[in-house]
């Protein structure tokens, strides 16, 4: 589907935005708990989240380098616009949310986990339209956002 509608570095910027969508939602909770097991999650996810925005940086410069087609890297500011909206309503919650003061801890597992659920959807879209290492790479992000997932779902039934 992705590789029908988006040049691979559209696809990868759609990426980086929400693993740093996904780093600001895990910091700002981290620092809105005093559980500290809930705190040491939340800060790992979103050292993670870092580590996967420039994994992701690094196979961008990668496509770029070593791409002979143009359509492979085009940037496109209104498709760039469209996938930003698109990552907003789609994975991690923006500014809005990330800022909100949440009703009960269950409320924000329930939210991180669709997120990771949705971003593991989107990176499995993504192995089609990549090759090499890239595919490599990808599946490799995907176990770790599989591990995120897991981890959010042994906590909130551990609540």
């Amino acid at each position: 589907m992705l590789n029908q509608q988006f040049s691979k570095m559209e696809v990868i910027e759609m990426a980086k935005d929400i693993e740093k969508r996904g780093l600001n939602f895990y910091r700002a909770q981290a620092d809105k708990t005093d559980n500290k097991e809930i705190r040491e999650l939340f800060l790992r996810l979103a050292g993670d989240e870092k580590d996967h925005f420039q994994k992701f940086e690094n196979i961008g410069e990668s496509i770029k380098e070593n791409s002979d087609n143009q359509e492979d890297h085009v940037y496109n500011e209104e498709v760039s616009t469209y996938l930003n909206a698109l990552v907003e309503f789609a994975v991690f919650p923006g500014d809005e949310l990330i800022d909100k003061d949440f009703d009960s801890m269950e409320e924000v597992l329930k939210l991180a986990i669709q997120a990771e659920k949705d971003s593991i959807l989107l990176y499995t879209e993504m192995l089609d339209n990549h090759s090499g290492d890239t595919v490599k790479i990808i599946k490799k992000l995907i176990d770790e956002e599989k591990q995120h997932l897991l981890d959010l779902v042994k906590l909130d039934a551990s609540l």
